[in-house]
């Protein structure tokens, strides 16, 4: 058995409604099953869904606030005034700076940026930059992905006669900013049809009502900003990313494209290279240093130094992954070393991390443990810890920071991501607070992620024209995730690690003659947790594979579960002592062996986590010799007979795998078959002519003349001595006479080597598949119907030395 390590939770669909879409669209039934899964469930709205087209663009005058800020721009261009767009440093902020700046300069604008920096003044408009603001001229400053909060900088602006328009998308607080003009589909009362719009979306509804018409020409960078901010790709979002990416893929943005090639994208651009190669190549200015540069890319027309300011925001988020991994590997230490403390809400904060790059260490810290996450970088001269969020499904994180808020000067955020800063004397009682709001709102249940499965396949359901089909659904993202299926009913075929370190996992899943392919990035440790011919079930995204001009459908495996008792067959001589590693770090995994004859493999479990037993105390009269049982043996030593063996398997009735890992060396010595009872007789008889024989002379003489082997006249020799047919003088054997009859079995050592022939036939001489024959004997239900009513574990028993993801800290 393999747990799988998320909750696959199936979604339901009207089966009528599914007919329905499906006739009346033209398309797969799985396609209609698709789209109702993500509540598209009436006919016109799929079909916009399916045809993406600019059409389908909402009036930005329905917007609260748009007609009073067009009408603001517009005086500022007749009089020639000054213009800021006051941005931000993430890829939303950036994109959202350079479409205002291309849409503003081609209207001949007198016009600038500004951008905060994320070290020396943090996020959001600040009174410094609005003084800079006022001493260089400037009349008017937008604000896009930012200011929803600034209610005394605007304030300030007035103060100092500067008119302010806001955009932004974040959530609104209780007192909104008293600006010219606050552009936020969020906004109470706004009217707007769509409020999940990036900043970089709002800013792209401002340019459409300044125009009067769709300004396609920036399509591009609303696509990186909306698609990089991870907002949900439905509605008007999925046509600006939808539409974006398919002019990105023309390759006519100069920024972009240099962008493109630095990254090492050469095939078609969708939503996943923008996700993780351009939109954190972006950030990563912003993060370490100034976004300016961010911003230039996005604005030149100069080829050349397109690709010189790529290059360095290529070489920008390579020192970003860097001090990620080293601030990651810090805070996971953090949380290891006080699992109880981090059970329900991770918080945990450094002197000298770069908040620029807290915001990621947050999200792998949710993605490894899988609990609401903060990372706060501490400056120890002003002693105020500056923060990022990342929150799980059910655990609203900007909801639960404003039940601290007097503990938190300024934060801000969304229901799955936020930023914070606070004084770090706070840190204690801010996390004691929301492990009680975690402990309020969440259940154990919700500390084990969910996977919601589109549908359940089959090999055969999988072709390359329902693939095909399904690309009618891009770009995939928040909203509109990868479709996920679980293909159920197949065999393991081929399995085999692939990839230069040898990391990545390949299989070949077999059902009626049908084989697919199916591969596991980063899961080559799923090598030694699946035994061969075990009936998986994957959960996966479907795609082409394109090699040597042939395409072929293959599984992108997120997941896997093995729902019946598995038998791993590690039999040999010989065998790499490191390979039983994970089995000896877990609490679970039983070792029975000899430890007399495995002295190194005995020493090593001792100082793990895993617990040795001696066949001699399996073989105990007190009975198997455990107090308690296991989901994973190994049998490291052959047993001394088959029926303590039985008794062994009988009591662990919670087994999910079995190991066999034994060689047959420590049986060297002795026989392979047993001499039967004719054998037995033939030598007595040769015995009983010669009336006295030396073994060490007439040995090679007896074996020919009987035609038995020496080794088998040594050991019967020796059963003819314990039952009193013979008794040895020095070096010489004498035939007693008269000798009464004694069945062999009266002999100890006759029992013994049946045992063990019965041992080496059973255990070590015969294929898997008797093995697994024989082991079904007494698992029949285990290891035919197998696991949970579904098949699917809610724990991750691929690793339970660290509170990690599936496991309950």
């Amino acid at each position: 058995m393999l747990r799988s390590k998320t909750r696959w939770q199936s979604v339901a669909a009207d089966p009528a409604r599914i007919r329905e879409l499906s006739e009346a669209l033209g398309v797969n039934p799985l396609i209609a099953r698709l789209l109702v899964n993500r509540g598209l469930d009436d006919v016109d709205r799929a079909r916009r869904f399916l045809h993406v087209e600019a059409d389908g663009l909402y009036d930005p005058i329905l917007m609260d606030g748009m007609e009073d800020a067009v009408q603001r721009i517009r005086r500022a261009l007749d009089q020639e005034e000054r213009i800021w767009i006051y941005g931000d440093y993430d890829a939303d902020g950036v994109s959202s700076t350079g479409l205002m700046m291309r849409v503003f300069r081609q209207l001949q604008a007198d016009v600038d940026y500004y951008i905060p920096n994320r070290f020396t003044e943090g996020y959001g408009l600040n009174r410094d930059a609005l003084q800079k603001a006022k001493e260089a001229g400037v009349d008017l400053i937008i604000s896009v992905d930012t200011g929803i909060s600034a209610v005394e900088e605007a304030q300030t602006a007035r103060e100092l006669g500067l008119d302010l328009i806001i955009t932004d998308h974040h959530e609104p607080p209780e007192t909104l900013p008293e600006a010219l003009a606050v552009i936020n589909p969020k906004k109470p009362g706004c009217p707007y049809p769509f409020e999940m719009l990036a900043g970089v979306g709002v800013a792209f509804k401002l340019a459409q009502a300044l125009l009067g018409r769709v300004p396609e020409e920036v399509l591009e960078v609303a696509a990186l900003g909306t698609i990089a901010d991870l907002v949900p790709l439905v509605d008007e979002n999925r046509i600006l990313a939808a539409l974006g990416l398919e002019r990105m893929n023309r390759r006519k943005h100069v920024g972009l494209s240099a962008l493109l090639e630095v990254s090492g994208i050469e095939g078609e651009v969708n939503a996943g290279h923008v996700g993780f190669s351009l939109g954190p190549r972006i950030n990563a200015s912003g993060r370490l240093d100034s976004a300016g540069r961010a911003v230039e890319l996005l604005l030149t027309e100069d080829p050349e130094e397109a690709h010189q300011i790529a290059k360095e925001l290529d070489g920008m988020n390579r020192e970003r992954q860097q001090l990620v991994e080293m601030i990651a590997d810090e805070a996971s230490a953090m949380v290891a070393s006080e699992p109880d403390r981090h059970r329900r809400v991770i918080v945990v904060a450094g002197t000298g991390w770069n908040v620029g790059v807290i915001g990621i260490v947050a999200s792998r810290l949710v993605e490894k443990y899988y609990r609401p996450a903060i990372v706060l970088g501490i400056d120890e001269e002003t002693g105020t810890a500056k923060g990022s969020a990342r929150s799980i499904a059910g655990f609203d994180i900007y909801r639960a920071l404003a039940r601290c808020a007097d503990l938190l000067p300024h934060f801000g955020g969304h229901q799955m991501a936020a930023g914070m800063s606070l004084p770090a004397e706070n840190l204690s009682s801010l996390h004691e607070r929301l492990n009680g709001i975690a402990e309020e709102w969440l259940t154990e249940e919700d500390y084990i992620p969910l996977t919601q499965v589109d549908a359940e396949l089959t090999v055969q359901d999988v072709n390359l024209d329902l693939i095909e089909q399904l690309e009618q659904l891009q770009p995939y993202g928040i909203g509109n995730p990868t479709p996920r299926f679980r293909i159920t009913g197949a065999k393991l075929g081929r399995m085999q690690l692939i990839g230069r370190e040898k990391n990545h996992v390949k299989m070949a899943l077999e059902q009626e003659g049908i084989t697919l392919d199916a591969v596991g990035f980063r899961m080559g440790e799923l090598a030694e947790e699946i035994a061969p011919r075990s009936r998986v079930e994957l959960l996966g995204e479907l795609q082409i594979n394109e090699w040597n001009q042939r395409r072929s459908p293959q599984l992108l495996v997120r997941d896997v579960a093995v729902p019946h008792l598995q038998l791993f067959d590690w039999r040999g001589n010989g065998i790499d002592v490191s390979r039983f590693d994970r089995l000896i770090a877990a609490e679970d995994a039983l070792f029975i062996g000899n430890r007399k004859e495995q002295p190194d493999l005995y020493l090593r479990v001792q100082s793990g986590s895993a617990v040795w037993k001696d066949w001699d105390e399996i073989q105990s009269p007190a009975g198997s010799g455990m107090d308690r049982t296991f989901t994973q043996v190994v049998f490291a030593g052959l047993p001394p007979c088959i029926p303590i063996f039985e008794r062994c398997l009988r009591s662990q009735t919670g087994l999910h795998r079995i190991y066999f890992a034994y060689g047959d060396a420590e049986w060297d010595d002795g026989l392979v078959r047993t001499p039967e009872r004719e054998h037995f007789k033939q030598l007595y008889a040769a015995l009983l002519r010669a009336k006295r024989i030396d073994l060490r002379r007439d040995l090679e003489k007896l074996s020919r003349v009987t035609g038995l082997s020496k080794r088998w006249i040594r050991f019967m020799m020796q059963v003819f001595d314990e039952l009193g047919f013979v008794h040895q003088q020095q070096a010489a054997w004498e035939v007693v006479t008269p000798a009464g009859k004694r069945p062999l079995t009266e002999s100890e050592l006759y029992r013994k080597q049946q045992d063990r022939e019965q041992v080496i036939e059973r255990l070590v001489y015969s294929s898997y598949r008797d093995l697994c024959h024989y082991v079904s004997t007494f698992f029949p239900h285990e290891m035919k119907a197998g696991g949970t009513e579904n098949g699917l574990q809610r724990e991750n028993s691929r690793n339970r030395g660290l509170p990690a993801a599936g496991s309950s800290v």
